[in-house]
């Protein structure tokens, strides 16, 4: 019997692993990368959950994890503007019945399209309705188009929607789009595209303890995210469980002490405790300035109380916009 996911009030996540024929039927389904869930993913995946409810099946979502091009040319592969487990909570406040993790390497790259048109996708995903962007390409070579999936469809009963792209004040919505804005420090410009803040989240490690040795003791952050901004000092709101607090992040390899591993460090201000080991997210307001490798341990200790003073100005105007 197909799963009942009518009946669910959460998002299942599945993994390739759990195709078995009859598992899935009259589902409507969407597949892509998805990362970042941004406007334009959003806006197809609203087109998905309304084609679900009009054919009284479930809304199921395909993504391939890792990205195809981490292991086809790595080298090409962008940095992802999200993990698996952003992605799903944002996948799963879209209202999506059921999410697929398909593990993309070297065998499933192999696959022909023909076989991931009629196998996966028709037989394995129950698919009544597939909603794909119009760059989508599949299998083997990405030799397999939108025109074979339709043929394919024909045959084993589930048609094919090209849902086309997605503008915000003219611009197309795109994830290079996102990410170019994050390079750029432009916050607003990737807030528009994503329908959100960008966020860093990730767990407080044990760093170098420069920051504390300075009177400025950090939280140092290991984002599960890829994409981070050029190395800088900028203003951001801290989130730890229900609380919020101002942060100054520095993002770089701190080139007064020398060169080392980049890293993401943030000083909240007001704030005494111990983070070590404390999930946080970090949401970027705006940049202050790049980073700057001083003559002496004095020069930097005064610029960062000038950084402090500028953060706290910047989001105390801010703080109903950016909260």
């Amino acid at each position: 019997m197909p799963e009942p996911f009518l009946s669910k009030k959460t998002m299942q996540i599945l993994n390739d692993a759990d195709f078995t024929p009859g598992r899935f039927s009259n589902t409507a389904v969407a597949i892509g990368n998805f990362d970042g869930v941004h406007l334009g993913h959003r806006h197809l995946l609203g087109v998905l959950t309304e084609r679900a409810r009009e054919i009284g099946g479930a809304s199921v979502v395909v993504t391939f994890d890792p990205h195809p091009l981490r292991v086809l040319n790595p080298a090409r592969c962008p940095p992802m503007l999200c993990d698996f487990r952003q992605k799903a909570e944002i996948i799963e406040e879209m209202g999506i019945d059921a999410l697929v993790r398909v593990r993309f390497d070297r065998e499933f790259a192999q696959m022909p399209p023909l076989g991931f048109a009629r196998e996966i996708v028709g037989r394995s995903l129950g698919a009544r309705e597939v909603f794909v962007g119009p760059d989508f390409a599949f299998g083997k070579g990405r030799a397999g188009d939108i025109a074979l999936l339709s043929a394919v469809g024909a045959k084993e009963g589930f048609s094919v929607r090209t849902v086309g792209s997605f503008e915000v004040d003219g611009e197309r919505v795109s994830s290079t789009a996102v990410r170019n804005a994050v390079f750029a420090s432009d916050f607003g410009r990737a807030r528009r595209l994503l329908g959100r803040p960008y966020e860093l989240s990730g767990r407080v490690v044990h760093g170098k303890s420069r920051g504390r040795g300075l009177g400025f003791p950090t939280a140092n952050l290991l984002p599960r995210q890829e994409c981070l901004p050029v190395d800088g000092v900028f203003a951001a709101w801290l989130f730890q469980g229900g609380k919020r607090m101002k942060a100054a992040v520095n993002v770089g390899s701190n080139p007064t002490f020398g060169a080392g591993e980049k890293s993401v460090e943030a000083f909240l201000l007001d704030f005494t405790g111990d983070l070590y080991g404390e999930e946080l997210s970090l949401r970027f307001v705006r940049q202050l300035r790049g980073e700057v490798a001083f003559g002496s341990v004095e020069a930097l200790v005064a610029q960062i109380e000038k950084d402090v003073a500028e953060v706290r100005e910047i989001l105390s105007r801010d703080e109903g916009h950016f909260g």
